[in-house]
């Protein structure tokens, strides 16, 4: 088998990244390739670090001039790969086990043509100005684990073949959700998600501020496409019981009167989970 690894980045360095990788493809004996792709990014710091994969053997980094969003970048990573493998990971990822590629290959021994290898966080916890992610982070981790059991982009390997029935809907150009409709696309052809103890840790502390900017950006894209999505959600089972009840009106009504608050709360030192959780409710169901 040839097993190509798939990073799309954005104005990130991920060397360190590429690196680690490396170091386990060339001790695993088999034919490999790993490919980053930059999205269209303008930061030089980031992209001279980069470079530096080009020095790396089967590996390939490059720029591109335009962004074109987070499921066009991974389908063309899928169009350059050679192996009829992929192991898609996201550039935000660090390495923590020394037999990482030796768990996926052996998944892929036993048969398994979807495998998830699931998501950790460090425990202990960043500034105070990033708690929000963290903790967001952390109690979803503890509550279902390191695996989740929908697909996630940040860390999963596919048979080439099998992804290239589905691939990620370029129709999402805007933020999140595009893991869930590919996951669906590959149940809906009778793939299995397989799931196994094999994580990246995610390596990107994000300020609460920026991190509750690209959650309202997740729920404009959820609402955008909605018929799509919103039944594959929890979230959409408060929201259609709301509609049927026809309080709509009143739970826009109180999430305009209480969003400071909420927002207040969130980026302080002891952000709520359940506060986040009616904060999303009400800012979803605020959308026209």
């Amino acid at each position: 088998m040839m097993l190509s690894v798939l990073i799309p980045t954005y104005e990130r360095t991920c060397y360190k990244l590429v690196e680690d990788l490396h170091a386990q493809l060339e001790a695993s004996g088999e034919d490999y390739e790993i490919i980053v792709l930059e999205d269209g990014g303008r930061d030089q710091v980031s992209h001279i670090a980069n470079l530096k994969i080009n020095e790396l053997s089967h590996c390939l980094y490059e720029r591109r001039s335009v962004n074109v969003g987070r499921s066009a970048i991974r389908n063309l990573l899928a169009d350059k790969a050679q192996g009829d493998w992929l192991l898609f990971i996201d550039a935000d990822a660090k390495v923590v086990r020394s037999d990482f590629i030796r768990r996926y290959l052996a998944a892929v021994s036993e048969g398994h043509q979807l495998v998830c290898g699931g998501i950790t966080h460090s425990a202990t916890p960043p500034a105070k100005d990033c708690l929000l992610r963290w903790t967001y982070d952390r109690t979803f981790e503890l509550q279902v684990g390191l695996v989740s059991p929908k697909l996630s982009c940040f860390n999963f390997m596919v048979e080439r073949a099998l992804f290239m029935k589905v691939r990620f809907d370029e129709s999402i150009t805007t933020y999140g959700w595009e893991d869930v409709l590919l996951g669906v696309g590959l149940g809906e052809q009778g793939a299995e998600i397989s799931t196994i103890d094999n994580p990246l840790l995610h390596d990107d502390a994000d300020k609460s501020v920026r991190f509750m900017e690209k959650t309202r950006d997740s729920l404009n894209t959820l609402h955008t496409h909605e018929h799509q999505l919103l039944q594959h959600t929890r979230l959409g089972d408060a929201v259609n019981k709301i509609r049927r009840w026809h309080m709509s009106a009143v739970v826009r009504g109180i999430f305009v009167a209480v969003r400071p608050l909420m927002e207040h709360h969130l980026l302080g030192r002891h952000p709520d989970m359940r506060v986040f959780a009616a904060y999303k409710l009400g800012y979803y169901m605020s959308l026209r």
